[in-house]
């Protein structure tokens, strides 16, 4: 395994291994967390036509550009170069080259970045990111990384149906919870008015095989948006974030999912991904964020 000098980690200078994404795994969390933090670097890079920007490394092999007026993501990702280790395993776990991929809710691109890698020249990742900001530093990543020609960055809002106008909500100091809502004649403020799109209604888009999923609250919106991925059978593998309190009915929600022949299981901080049953999920937490997986 290929070794780095990393005084930071032994206080000796010794050589220490530098994780493979192969290497991604629970049982190796503590280590890789490590490596992360000591390969972890970071410089402010000011404004560039409004935007600021800094450059940091992430996972020990992609340079991201973050949001220093970021209070959410960006911070761990500057002093750590991570981002909820447990679903970074599990999306490692359950990409595969060749795969197309979408990414609801990039934000930054820490996982699309990832999901590209994984996928490898063959793959494809669609990054779907409402926040032009966000999608401008994303793109250049994806170029600074060497992974743009597998990313395409759609800077547009899913929702149930098309051209529906939609109220996007961009948090300055958290961009990470931003969220759409049907525009009900009332504009809020920090928000944009834009058009909605299915996420079926592209032919391109039909193709994704592995569907990540992180929209604070809109996730069923976008689910009743996708039947042409489901109908078309190409869709096997959901990464789903839902607090079930956001939902009409939030058992109701996943039962609907679970009906198009997908198995269920929850991301454990611990353990990794473990199996679900739908009475066992009627014990989660339904005011705090769950990452469920479903698979067929």
């Amino acid at each position: 395994m290929e070794t780095k000098k990393d005084p930071g980690v032994d206080g000796a200078g010794a050589a220490v291994p530098a994780f493979a994404l192969s290497d991604l795994r629970p049982h190796l969390r503590a280590r890789n967390e490590r490596l992360c933090r000591s390969l972890c670097m970071s410089t402010y890079l000011g404004d560039y036509f409004g935007i600021l920007r800094v450059l940091c490394r992430v996972l020990g092999r992609y340079k991201m550009y973050v949001d220093p007026n970021d209070h959410g993501l960006s911070p761990h990702l500057i002093l750590d170069g991570f981002w909820e280790m447990a679903t970074t395993e599990a999306v490692a776990q359950l990409i595969e080259p060749g795969m197309v991929a979408g990414d609801v809710g990039a934000n930054l691109g820490y996982f699309t970045l990832l999901m590209a890698d994984l996928a490898g020249p063959d793959g494809k990742v669609f990054a779907f990111e409402p926040n032009p900001q966000m999608a401008f530093r994303l793109e250049r990543s994806a170029k600074l990384s060497g992974l743009a020609e597998r990313i395409e960055v759609c800077e547009v809002v899913l929702c149930a149906e098309n051209d529906l106008v939609v109220s996007f909500l961009m948090p300055t100091d958290e961009p990470k919870n931003a969220y759409a809502r049907p525009f009900d004649g009332e504009e809020l403020t920090g928000s944009v008015l834009m058009q909605g799109q299915r996420l079926d209604s592209r032919p391109e888009w039909r193709n994704i095989e592995f569907l990540k999923i992180d929209a604070e609250g809109s996730e069923q919106w976008i689910w009743n948006g996708m039947d042409g991925l489901l109908d078309g059978g190409r869709l096997r593998t959901i990464v789903i974030e839902v607090r079930l309190s956001r939902y009409p009915e939030g058992i109701g929600f996943l039962r609907q999912i679970l009906d198009h022949g997908f198995s269920m299981a929850r991301i454990d901080d611990v353990d990794g991904i473990v199996p679900l049953l739908l009475d066992e999920a009627c014990n989660l937490p339904s005011d705090e964020d769950v990452m469920l997986v479903f698979r067929r």
